[in-house]
């Protein structure tokens, strides 16, 4: 199962520690950091856990993933407030009238 959280602790100086879905995990380097980017405070990643929960692999998303991401949501929120506008328009007018014209 792999879930997005972020680094909250730098595990260079230390345990280090993630959040992920409002839960704290610790978590150490050593087998489990696969990104060339290293952990920093705020830096979001994604994590792969076993079915056990323990966390197999945390990679770092690219600031390039997370713009997208946001386009996307953005687009979508967008979408929804036509919609949204668009029915109540049909509400007011009706849709066989707004279908002639």
């Amino acid at each position: 199962m792999k879930k997005r959280g972020k680094v909250l602790r730098d595990p260079r100086t230390g345990p280090g520690l993630l959040m992920i879905e409002g839960r704290q995990y610790w978590f150490r380097l050593e087998g489990v950091w696969k990104s060339e980017v290293p952990p920093k405070p705020g830096l979001a990643v994604d994590v792969k856990f076993d079915n056990a929960g323990q966390i197999l692999v945390i990679t770092a998303v690219s600031e390039s993933q997370l713009a997208e991401e946001q386009a996307e949501r953005s687009v979508d929120t967008v979408k929804a407030a036509g919609v949204k506008i668009l029915r109540k328009i049909a509400a007011k007018c009706g849709m066989p009238n707004l279908l002639r014209h």
